[in-house]
């Protein structure tokens, strides 16, 4: 639950509807949606709207949630107190097993970035989280994906 003197602060800095859908947010979290749609409809906006909220408060650093055009929509962290920080094992991830079972976490605003430090095409990175081939570069397999560790139960 958001701190009422965290709440408090923030209204009176922020739009009252950026606030209203950090709340409603919160009440969610965490969870995925296949698309921002599907959560615009379930909090009762429109898309464009919910997605410069969601832009916004990213921003801001009050919440932590990526959407991807074609890979869902994720809320892991939303801030409940003056201070607050998401941990970063607490964004979903994809962890891969190399040989000999090392073990290498992936989080979601991070795969870019991976794959650019390896040498690896950024499309064949994609290719392979998305399970299109077992083995990557002869060395690691997936292990687990984002969608094993958060849900909307």
């Amino acid at each position: 639950m958001i701190a009422p003197s965290h709440l408090a602060a923030l209204r009176r800095r922020h739009r009252a509807e950026l606030i209203l859908v950090l709340v409603q947010l919160e009440q969610l979290c965490p969870g995925t949606w296949d698309n921002l749609g599907d959560l615009a409809e379930q909090l009762g906006t429109d898309r464009a709207t919910l997605n410069r909220s969601i832009s916004q408060l990213r921003r801001l650093g009050l919440i932590g949630c990526v959407s991807r055009s074609n890979g869902g929509t994720w809320l892991w962290w939303v801030s409940r107190h003056d201070g607050d920080a998401p941990a970063p094992e607490d964004e979903p991830a994809w962890v891969l097993r190399s040989h000999p079972c090392r073990y290498t976490r992936i989080p979601l605003t991070g795969t870019r970035e991976w794959a650019q430090r390896r040498g690896i095409p950024y499309p064949t990175l994609r290719s392979f989280l998305a399970g299109h081939q077992r083995v990557l570069r002869g060395t690691w397999q997936l292990a687990s994906t984002p969608f094993d560790t958060v849900s909307n139960d």
